[in-house]
């Protein structure tokens, strides 16, 4: 039957008109999740504001001045800071990655998944309790936690057992040992021997009686720990053995240099083995432990340091009762393991992505990238690094850069073309190598760990029969590479959201990720950078007029705007500092520059200046960039921190802003105030 044309008419209307209600459905549906990301970004900036801070007197604890409050700082935990919320999402995002359920195709993947697997099973690690850690150390006369006729001292044989701990699970006990590039001597590596990585760090922690509390709050988390470990062995137990591990601790500490900012070859001797045996005698028989860890005699001098400490360790070893160093080895094999941590806790799974982070962290970022990369964020990193190249190039090839000679400016120019953005990626088919060996699980956590600490040390230590290789550090942020002439970009920075996103404004983007950027390539074209060529070969490309002019200028930042180089008490200037204020200024100026450079190129302004804003917060375009731009720089320091070796935040903003002109004008700074002081510094 045909159909009238009355009742194709309303079924045309009737498509129409659902066709228009999803359309508008969709529309709604896009506007509101932009409106929730831009409220949700207004939200946190709002958060972290201090209103009642002038901004023409401290910008930094105007923007940040409520951080502390939200995320302060302890003694556990002595640094919070914004930009570790970046590794955080990423852990949080890995766990969600791990624990999706869906076949994996690669082996690496598997073996990961497994292992996280294993992590998160709840009921089975209640279930086994200490039971796998016991059976896997010996102690030889029993545990020593079971105070009991199963202890049988004249058995226990401490040496023996923290080298097979060594060889073994990786962890340091009592003795140190590492494998390192020899100082003098290219392509060769050395055993080091001596301190041990202490919990509390330095002497002056475990020593000076100013740091009462803080040994008080460590001994305080043993006894916690102990309770969790072993929580049939009571108070008193727990709480003596907490004070014989902070004795022992700090009976080792005074084995360390007074000084902390020496260098490692300030206080390293080099020795053969069989002269730390004279040295030391049976006490600390250095040549057994060798022979034991590396399972074979070394006939090679080794690395001794720091210089005082091992003949420190045989008084400790003569002073201590064996049940004592017993009762110091358990703890520091049950703390290795992380036996509780956040085990059974709702934060169970970003504690097991922390641990494969731990011995993983290649292999979990190449699992991540092949998850989270995200195109559109690649070319957002692409387009914002477009604009911050065009700004310096167009700036180097005007005459606004008079401290650089014609010449070099040309060299400068041409190194900065063949500058380029580079993910950090690693071989899959590589990875997947290096775990053909390690046998991990499903439910089987402990022999998972343990597995993984026995591989990891084993190849850690065959690296000393072989070739040193270049560290791989672990890096989060965008970081220039000299001898490639690239500004290297981690996975990990690639989250959406963090730094910038599509419905956030423009301002925040470029106040946040064109600075960091710019920081980077300006690193090219330092006192440091100005070594390397386009190439990445070693040759100083600046003639002398332009050497000097730049080192004269510098000195600007040290002389004339930098002279509050103080913190805490502290006086932080050093030449170290005074670059990383030529780099912010400079990197703050470029950033900023780019940012006006795309609005004046914007086609429909109207229609973006709405989008510049945010709800809730009423300021500029130009003063959220400011805004932005100190934000990322959030840090809350503890009371604890003896020394600070990197400038502390608060100064790196309030000093890159108070060198620009525009931010003065912008916050309607008056001339003579601390962020807008009559004597700017200017380089780039």
């Amino acid at each position: 039957m045909c159909a009238s044309p009355h009742n194709n008419a309303l079924l045309m209307l009737a498509v129409l008109s659902t066709s228009l209600a999803l359309s508008w459905q969709y529309t709604v549906a896009q506007n509101y999740s932009s409106g929730i990301l831009r409220m949700a970004k207004a939200a946190q900036i709002r958060a972290y504001i201090d209103t009642d801070k002038d901004t023409c007197d401290d910008f930094y604890e105007f923007a940040c001045g409520k951080w502390r409050k939200l995320h302060a700082a302890s003694m556990s935990k002595p640094r919070t800071a914004y930009l570790d919320q970046l590794q955080d999402l990423y852990v949080r995002k890995s766990a969600d990655m791990l624990q999706n359920g869906r076949e994996l195709d690669d082996s690496a993947d598997r073996k990961l998944t497994q292992f996280f697997e294993s992590c998160r099973n709840e009921v089975a690690l209640k279930q086994l309790g200490l039971e796998p850690i016991k059976k896997f150390v010996d102690f030889r006369g029993g545990w020593p936690a079971i105070q009991s006729h199963s202890w049988y001292e004249y058995e226990f044989d401490w040496l023996k057992i923290v080298a097979e701990l060594r060889r073994r699970l990786g962890v340091n006990i009592l003795i140190g040992l590492e494998v390192v590039p020899d100082f003098e001597e290219e392509g060769m590596n050395r055993l080091k021997l001596g301190a041990p990585q202490l919990k509390l760090g330095s002497k002056q922690i475990y020593l000076d009686s100013s740091y009462d509390d803080e040994r008080d709050d460590y001994k305080d988390d043993i006894v916690e720990k102990l309770h969790k470990y072993l929580p049939e062995m009571g108070e008193q137990w727990a709480e003596e053995v907490a004070q014989q591990v902070l004795d022992i601790e700090q009976h080792l500490a005074k084995g360390l240099p007074d000084n902390a900012q020496l260098t490692l070859q300030q206080t390293t001797r080099q020795r053969f083995v069989s002269e730390l045996k004279s040295a030391y005698g049976n006490y600390v028989d250095l040549n057994r432990y060798l022979t034991i860890v590396v399972n074979q005699t070394i006939y090679s001098k080794v690395y001794e340091t720091p210089e005082e400490y091992l003949g420190n360790l045989v008084e400790v070893i003569r002073d201590t009762p064996k049940l004592h160093i017993a009762n110091y080895t358990m703890w520091r094999v049950l703390d290795h393991l992380d036996f509780s941590g956040e085990i059974n806790t709702p934060n169970n799974d970003n504690w097991c992505v922390r641990k494969i982070i731990s011995f993983l962290p290649a292999h979990l970022q190449a699992m991540f990238n092949r998850n989270y990369n995200n195109i559109l964020m690649v070319n957002d990193l692409q387009s914002t690094w477009a604009d911050i190249k065009n700004n310096f190039h167009d700036e180097l090839v005007s005459s606004d850069l008079e401290w650089i000679s014609e010449s070099t400016r040309q060299h400068a120019v041409q190194k900065l073309e063949k500058i380029r953005l580079r993910l950090i990626a690693h071989e899959d088919t590589e990875l997947a190598d290096q775990l053909r060996d390690l046998d991990l699980h499903a439910g089987q956590y402990y022999s998972n760990l343990i597995n993984i600490l026995e591989w990891h040390t084993q190849h850690e230590l065959q690296a000393l029969f072989s070739k040193p290789k270049p560290t791989q550090q672990e890096v989060r942020l965008p970081r220039y590479n000299p001898t490639s002439n690239n500004i290297e970009i981690p996975i990990v920075f690639l989250q959406s959201r963090f730094f910038w996103d599509a419905e956030y404004p423009h301002a925040l983007r470029f106040g946040t990720l064109g600075f960091l950027l710019a920081h980077e390539m300006l690193r090219g074209f330092d006192a440091s950078g100005r070594r390397y060529d386009q190439h990445g070969y070693q040759r100083s490309w600046w003639d002398a007029p332009s050497t000097q002019t730049y080192d004269e200028t510098a000195k600007c930042f040290a002389k004339n705007h930098y002279n509050n180089f103080h913190y805490r008490n502290q006086n932080m200037f050093s030449a170290k500092a005074e670059e990383q204020s030529i780099l912010d200024s400079g990197a703050l100026a470029i950033a900023q520059r780019a940012y006006q450079n795309w609005w004046e190129n914007v086609a429909d302004r109207e229609d973006v200046l709405s989008k510049e804003t945010l709800p809730l917060l009423d300021y500029t375009p130009e003063q959220l960039f400011f805004i932005g731009f100190a934000q990322q720089f959030c840090v809350d320091y503890d009371e604890s921190l003896p020394k600070f070796y990197e400038t502390p935040e608060p100064l790196r903003v309030n000093g890159a802003l108070a060198n620009l002109a525009d931010f003065a004008s912008e916050f309607k700074c008056e001339m003579g105030s601390k962020m807008n002081p009559q004597k700017k510094c200017e380089l780039f």
